[in-house]
């Protein structure tokens, strides 16, 4: 299976299965932000 983000690939059959959603959570100093998460309670 191969995931694209475009209408057509050149040479390529393509089947739409339905949207995509996704969301990410960044963190530049995960061991931190949890320590000061904790600190808010």
């Amino acid at each position: 299976m191969i995931l694209v983000n475009t209408d057509y690939i050149t040479g390529k059959e393509l089947e739409m299965l339905g949207i995509v959603k996704g969301s990410t959570i960044q963190a530049k100093h995960v061991g931190h932000d949890i320590l000061q998460g904790l600190k808010n309670l």
